[in-house]
């Protein structure tokens, strides 16, 4: 989809036609507190892990609300949940009967993970629940993997996405990927992508765009030059954010901070529904202001991280692939 995104106000109603019924993507906040990792590219591995549970918080989703988000995406055809985390959400004590619901409701499903873990009967009920599975992997050796992802588990996440495939050729039905997050060096980002297409263990393999959480990281070299932003926001216009409290949130980045600013959170998903969220007036207010670049009529406009962000994902113009053609490869 290619289109003009200078608009103005009186265009707005014209093009608020483009946002979907439903969300095309909802992120879950399952688990927060803690990571087998020390990733340099994310908040909670960049912080030491004694000090994780006090800057981060603790604790899971609980069932009912998951169930209940679960159960609202199921009744449309096209929408996933993807489980995410402020953390790894392998660690959540709850997520057996969380993939419980997922077969129950049927609802197509999306996995963040490290799969840093040497439960093998968890990850065959994750292949045995799951739509998509994505294993941030991150390297192709032990030496880079060390580098970026801070620990010395390399072999056993190699190890567990060789168990995940012979799980799949048993039939799951499963689409397993692995990630990279940018790391500046374009040959290592290239080699990575063909490494681990060529392994015949993954369906797909792709570097996401590495960021700053909303300035919670410094930038570094591969960051896009600072650029006013222009045009709506994928985030604003496809997808939904959730924390584990219910908070629907305006970009799943601040719930890595201590404090959600009030301006940024949507609604309560605990008595409201996503749809009445997705469609009500204040991530409206976002969308139109995004349209007309004037965010002088939203509360505390000067919290709002998108008037400021370089890594915003574009709803037009795409230039990099997004989460949406993982969804549509798996069918």
């Amino acid at each position: 989809m290619t289109m003009n995104h200078t608009m103005t106000a009186t265009t707005y109603k014209e093009n608020a036609a483009l946002v979907p019924d439903f969300p095309n993507i909802v992120n879950v906040e399952v688990y927060r507190g803690s990571c087998p990792c020390r990733c340099v590219h994310c908040p909670v591995g960049v912080t030491p892990p004694s000090q994780r549970k006090q800057v981060f918080g603790e604790g899971g989703i609980e069932l009912p609300l998951f169930k209940k988000i679960a159960t609202e995406i199921a009744a449309h055809t096209t929408p996933v949940l993807r489980i995410h985390s402020t953390g790894e959400p392998l660690l959540w004590e709850d997520l057996p009967g969380a993939l419980d619901v997922l077969r129950e409701t049927g609802v197509k499903s999306w996995l963040f993970t490290s799969a840093v873990t040497t439960n093998k009967s968890l990850l065959r009920a994750i292949c045995e629940a799951v739509s998509i599975v994505e294993v941030s992997v991150n390297s192709t050796t032990r030496e880079d993997y060390l580098a970026t992802k801070g620990v010395n588990a390399f072999a056993l996440v190699e190890e567990n996405i060789r168990y995940m495939r012979s799980i799949i050729q048993r039939n799951a039905p499963l689409r397993l990927i692995v990630s990279r997050v940018e790391s500046g060096n374009k040959e290592l980002d290239c080699e990575f992508i063909q490494t681990w297409k060529s392994s015949a263990l993954v369906d797909d393999a792709f570097v996401r765009s590495r960021h700053t959480y909303n300035d919670l990281l410094p930038g570094s070299a591969c960051d896009p030059a600072p650029v006013a932003k222009t045009g709506p926001c994928l985030v604003h216009w496809a997808r939904f954010n959730i924390g584990l409290d219910g908070r629907a949130v305006v970009c799943f980045n601040e719930l890595f901070k201590e404090e959600v600013h009030p301006s940024l959170v949507l609604g309560d998903v605990w008595i409201e529904s996503i749809a009445e969220i997705w469609k009500g007036s204040r991530l409206s207010a976002i969308r139109r202001a995004e349209l007309t670049g004037d965010y002088s009529d939203l509360p505390a406009p000067e919290a709002l991280p998108c008037r400021k962000c370089i890594y915003c994902q574009p709803l037009f113009n795409r230039e990099r692939q997004t989460s949406e053609y993982q969804i549509e490869q798996a069918g």
